[in-house]
């Protein structure tokens, strides 16, 4: 559900205040630690994510750099070798655990993978971002997540349909490429497309890619073979949504055919802005990082926190593309961003 409007407050001066440049990049799955000038009375702050190759959760760990070095808090950053590595993400937090932290930010791989470990760290805050975790297996195991900072998966994949609608003509031939199939989020955003768009969009086929560019690509080059007629295609990862661009060029049907994606990455963005990829949906990974590092600050303060705080979305097209990546991975400005954490 989207955080009331009593809760709502922008951000855009703060992010104006702090870097947005450099998405991280680190293939060890480690940035280290950071800490600022300012004194949080010693709060540690362990930030575990999915791998930092993808510049989506790059952007996630900048905001909370970021905010860090802004706040004067220490963060160690450690991160999952692939979108699949269950058991290594785990075992990193297990690490952080023994070595005992005020508050764990945690982007798990799976709804579940990272419970156990939690479950030895005691009263720490934990702050779940981006891919919820499952709060009933949690509350089995004794852990309590203190808040949930991310995007409404259903609503995203509504405002992929609501781009696409307005790229394809009426009743026209679309295809869907999925990331993981067993994946919430990407069921939840797949959901939201369709809602969309059923009855005024044929949807020919729907595939998975596993979150893989190459397998997008291939993929979509095969269903534009089997499927002449395709005019678009949804997919509710940025990384495929180059690789979906790269096999419409591959298979020259540049022009004829149109791929909307969901994150907004620099990539999507430039691309938009060079006239190739037709459309994203920007999600802001850079404000759940940020916005994590000042919900463990409140709580070390002794402030309750909100059980969830929604990210916005943003659909972005050649009208504003240019804007949007001038900006990012911040927001663009005059966008309004729900942060109860300001203020």
């Amino acid at each position: 559900m989207q955080s009331s409007d009593s809760r709502r407050a922008p951000l855009l001066t703060m992010l104006a205040l702090v870097s947005a440049a450099g998405l991280v990049a680190c293939s060890s799955g480690t940035s280290g630690e950071t800490s600022g000038a300012k004194d949080q009375g010693g709060l540690k702050i362990a930030f575990v994510t999915k791998p930092l190759d993808n510049t989506y959760f790059g952007a996630m760990v900048t905001g909370a750099e970021d905010a860090a070095k802004k706040l004067g808090v220490a963060l160690n950053v450690q991160a999952a070798q692939n979108v699949s590595d269950d058991t290594g993400q785990a075992s990193k937090l297990s690490a952080l655990v023994s070595e005992g932290y005020g508050c764990y930010v945690v982007n798990p791989t799976s709804p579940t993978n990272l419970i156990t470990p939690l479950a030895q760290a005691g009263d720490a805050t934990v702050v779940n971002i981006d891919l919820e975790m499952d709060i009933d297996a949690a509350k089995a195991q004794g852990v309590n997540l203190s808040s949930y900072i991310g995007t409404v998966n259903e609503q995203a994949g509504a405002a992929g349909g609501e781009a696409l609608l307005k790229l394809v003509p009426a009743g026209s031939k679309v295809a869907v490429i999925g990331t993981l199939a067993q994946d919430a989020g990407n069921i939840a955003r797949q959901s939201g497309f369709h809602r969309v768009v059923d009855g005024k969009l044929d949807t020919v086929q729907t595939v998975s890619a596993d979150a893989d560019r190459v397998k997008a690509k291939n993929a979509a080059a095969a269903i534009m073979r089997a499927n002449p007629e395709v005019k678009g295609f949804f997919t509710p990862a940025g990384t495929q949504a180059m690789g979906i661009q790269e096999a419409i060029e591959q298979e020259g049907r540049t022009g004829d055919v149109v791929v909307v994606g969901i994150d907004g990455t620099k990539e999507e963005l430039q691309s938009i802005v060079d006239g190739n990829l037709a459309s994203t949906v920007e999600q802001f990974p850079y404000l759940m990082g940020y916005q994590a590092v000042q919900a463990c600050i409140a709580a070390s303060e002794g402030k309750s926190l909100p059980e969830r705080v929604d990210t916005p979305v943003l659909i972005v097209d050649r009208s504003n593309a240019a804007d949007a990546l001038g900006t990012a991975p911040a927001p663009p400005a005059g966008f309004d961003v729900p942060n109860p954490f300001e203020g």
